[in-house]
């Protein structure tokens, strides 16, 4: 189910209100930290390892390996 924008503020709003000050920060940390994790997969895409393949040098397959690796941890995060 996919919520808009002023749902999914509803709802977070109303699941926050009762937490403690120490758990509200928790939970911003936790976002925080969620959205870097995302950042960091970013640098891993296809688009970002593309921009550089002219300037590696790899074994013959290596490249495909490494592509492959990348797909498999993304669907292991998902």
């Amino acid at each position: 189910m996919r919520l808009t924008d002023r749902e999914l503020t509803k709802v977070v709003s109303e699941k926050m209100k009762n937490l403690s000050d120490d758990t509200i920060k928790e939970v911003m940390d936790f976002i925080e930290f969620l959205k870097s994790k995302k950042e960091q997969r970013k640098k891993g895409s296809p688009e970002t390892v593309l921009k550089h393949l002219g300037t590696w040098k790899f074994e013959k397959g290596e490249l495909d390996d490494i592509l492959e690796d990348i797909q498999a941890l993304r669907e292991i995060e998902v």
